[in-house]
């Protein structure tokens, strides 16, 4: 699949996984099994119902010994290897098998938009990309459901996953107001992980019915990310996409696609978390 183009994904996976450390320092969090297989495996599926893509997936620096076998693990001839070694073929074919898996240590300081700087940078230095950049938060996935696919179904431009508003979940996730256009909905401003009284506030302000809860997929542009570069972050802020995107939304389109999907989040300490649009419950330790 030499020279063919590519559609260009990032896997944010640049945290140590602090909330589950009593096992994280042993295994990066998104190579945690579920249903059977490490949760990376189901994104890179999740990925390659985009078509050919090239997936850069930026780590942490204290996984860099992790990554050398998991270069080989995730690579297209892993299961001939697995198969030739095990001496018996038990396995189904891999489905991400044509997609190009990069691995990339995150550089600078430790934030999401870091992880995406670092891709963007990797994907300049290549020929197998153009056009916009996907974003894929390790720490989710989406059973059953496709959101990369709803994302790519959008229009060109800059679009974010969310669900929902609820108030069991306001206070872990980023509120997005927003307002009808053209038939879709549109971003107003986006509050990261407000308190109950700025929750309140902000339903009294734009109404329940057009809040929504940041998930973990994005589609960004070009144009995003050289805003995003450019933007000057106060010393105590974290540099984080979902508040770039919010102040990006104040003079730029930016598209909300809508998913009442669950979400296995792999970072909840100590278990995973199914999350509906009602709330969470334990799926499993």
């Amino acid at each position: 699949m030499t020279g063919t183009l590519r559609t260009r994904v990032v896997v944010a996976a640049g945290g140590l996984g602090t909330r589950v450390g009593c096992w994280s320092r042993y295994l990066p969090k998104e190579f945690l099994p579920v249903a059977g297989r490490p949760g990376i495996v189901h994104i890179l599926e999740e990925i390659a119902q985009l078509g050919p893509a090239h997936v850069v997936i930026v780590h942490h620096p204290y996984y860099s010994s992790f990554a050398t076998w998991a270069r080989q693990a995730l690579s297209p001839h892993s299961r001939t290897r697995y198969v030739q070694a095990a001496g018996q073929d038990l396995f189904e074919p891999d489905r991400h098998k044509h997609l190009l898996v990069e691995f990339v240590v995150q550089r600078g300081p430790y934030a999401d938009l870091t992880s995406i700087f670092n891709a963007d940078d990797r994907f300049a230095t290549t020929t197998t990309g153009a056009g916009e950049l996907y974003v894929v938060f390790s720490d989710n996935l989406y059973p059953g459901a496709h959101p990369l696919l709803d994302l790519a179904e959008a229009s060109p431009g800059v679009s974010v996953l969310a669900r929902p508003f609820c108030d069991d979940l306001a206070a872990q996730r980023g509120v997005i107001a927003t307002r009808p256009d053209r038939g879709h909905r549109r971003m107003v401003s986006l509050t990261e992980k407000p308190d109950s009284v700025t929750a309140y506030a902000l339903q009294r302000e734009h109404g329940r019915g057009n809040l929504f809860l940041n998930e973990g997929r994005a589609r960004l542009s070009a144009d995003f990310i050289a805003f995003a570069r450019a933007r000057v972050w106060p010393s105590q802020v974290e540099p984080k996409l979902a508040l770039a995107i919010g102040a990006y939304a104040h003079d730029h389109p930016v598209r909300v696609i809508r998913t009442s999907s669950d979400v296995i989040d792999l970072g909840t300490p100590g278990l995973v978390t199914s999350m509906a649009g009602s709330g969470a419950v334990q799926v499993g330790k």
